[in-house]
């Protein structure tokens, strides 16, 4: 008789939905933590690329308004830095000569008189930031390998000042 009530009961057991809805909570949670922290550290990577885009847009405007003379670009890398808060090792700008589209070696040359002048600036900012979570961990389920947990993001512009 003994094997009787145990058939009973798995039979009992297999038709209890009690405590199901919990054991799927629990199986879904991990996954969408992730999805938080992934949606918070994004978010914050997008910003920082918004902020250091718009540093490089005001220095742009900077340069618009105060016209390189010549290919020194002392004075616009000390405002792109102090525009987004990094170190002048972070930015770089440059200054370039187009004569018809074909970029000059120098921006100080001058284009055939037939030919079409365009000056350029080109400045970048680019900046480490930290995540706030260890996405290294994850990374190292896949292939093993160890990652640094900071992001390299970078924000450009280029305007034509002449």
């Amino acid at each position: 008789m003994p094997k009787l009530s145990i058939f009973k009961t798995l039979r009992a057991l297999k038709r209890d939905q009690e405590g199901v809805a919990l054991v799927e909570m629990a199986m879904s949670i991990p996954l969408l933590m992730l999805l938080c922290l992934g949606m918070i550290d994004i978010s914050r990577l997008v910003a920082a690329k918004i902020d250091l885009e718009q540093a490089a847009q005001r220095t742009t405007d900077f340069v618009l308004a105060k016209r390189p003379t010549d290919g020194r670009t002392t004075k616009y890398t000390a405002e792109a830095a102090e525009a987004a808060g990094v170190g002048t090792d972070k930015v770089t700008v440059t200054f370039f000569l187009e004569c018809d589209g074909v970029r000059a070696d120098k921006v100080t040359d001058e284009c055939l008189d037939t030919e079409t002048t365009a000056r350029f600036a080109y400045v970048s900012i680019a900046d480490a930031v930290q995540t706030d979570f260890n996405w290294s961990k994850m990374a190292s389920f896949f292939d093993g390998k160890e990652r640094s947990s900071t992001v390299r993001v970078v924000g450009d512009s280029t305007v034509r000042y002449q």
